[in-house]
């Protein structure tokens, strides 16, 4: 992302995207995943600070925001790790997801991506990190859902772990979901592999192993990336495939050809491929 606007110890920033999805006969114009918010941290003492975060989802399409909001926090970063409280980037995420997803609109990690409202404590030592997240809503426990995520680097490599379970008191079943992740990078090439393994209580369980590779091609500006997932389940197995070819034009800019194929519903039945070609501009 390009430099953001500095305005006293905030940065403020953002990313618009728009372009044309094909999906199920039809063209229409998409704008995904565009968002602008106001981030930064305030010195409190010596090895102490105060951190803070805002940001909303935008349709660029006609000029509104979007329901529901991506990320909202506050919290203190400090020798002992950062604690925060609000909506955040959830800790399956950023140990597994970060692995498992590395697409722009199309690709599925699997798994939890912004979590709240949550306490969240995360610390990192060396090449090990460590998040730990309560999720505490207004229902009738305490703490409704937990997240944890560890992941350690290696040389070239890393490998990560996540444990999600997400309990849901009006039905009083709970989901828990758990994912392997490990990924290797070679020169400006990446590979990965990994499985994400959820159930329900007296519901159905399912896998999915899911690799991909991608990475830059050489000093041209173009990257690409090759996602496939494999999902085991009472559906059948299903092996959805992503292609992506982007190249950066340069201030922040990038524009994206994406596809997605080969996929399912949850009734069994398949899905339409859908593929975009999007320009996305940073700031």
């Amino acid at each position: 992302m390009a430099p953001s606007v500095v305005l006293a110890q905030a940065t403020w920033y953002g990313s618009f995207r728009a372009g044309i999805l094909s999906s199920s006969g039809d063209t229409t114009l998409h704008a995904p995943g565009s968002r602008w918010g106001v981030r930064g941290s305030n010195e409190i003492s010596d090895g102490l600070s105060g951190v803070y975060r805002y940001e909303e989802s935008l349709d660029l399409r006609n000029a509104t925001l979007q329901a529901g909001n991506r990320l909202s926090y506050v919290g203190l970063s400090g020798g002992f790790g950062t604690l925060t409280m609000g909506r955040v980037w959830g800790a399956e995420y950023n140990t597994t997801g970060v692995i498992t997803d590395n697409s722009y609109f199309h690709g599925n990690s699997y798994g939890s991506y912004r979590v709240g409202p949550a306490v969240s404590y995360a610390i990192s030592t060396g090449p090990v990190s460590l998040q730990l997240d309560a999720v505490m809503s207004d229902n009738p426990k305490s703490v409704d859902r937990t997240l944890f995520g560890a992941s350690a680097g290696f040389g070239a490599g890393k490998v990560a772990v996540s444990y999600d379970s997400n309990s849901d008191n009006a039905t009083s079943t709970k989901t828990t979901n758990t994912t392997f992740a490990g990924e290797v990078t070679f020169g400006s090439m990446r590979a990965y592999v990994g499985q994400a393994s959820s159930k329900q209580d007296g519901g159905m369980k399912n896998r999915k192993i899911m690799g991909g590779f991608g990475g830059s091609l050489g000093d041209t500006g173009m990257g690409f990336l090759m996602q496939a997932v494999q999902k085991r389940d009472d559906m059948g197995k299903p092996t959805p495939v992503l292609l992506s070819l982007y190249r950066s034009l340069g201030g922040s800019s990038t524009v994206i050809l994406e596809g997605w194929f080969n996929d399912k519903d949850a009734m069994g039945n398949k899905t339409d491929s859908t593929a975009s070609l999007t320009l996305k501009v940073d700031f």
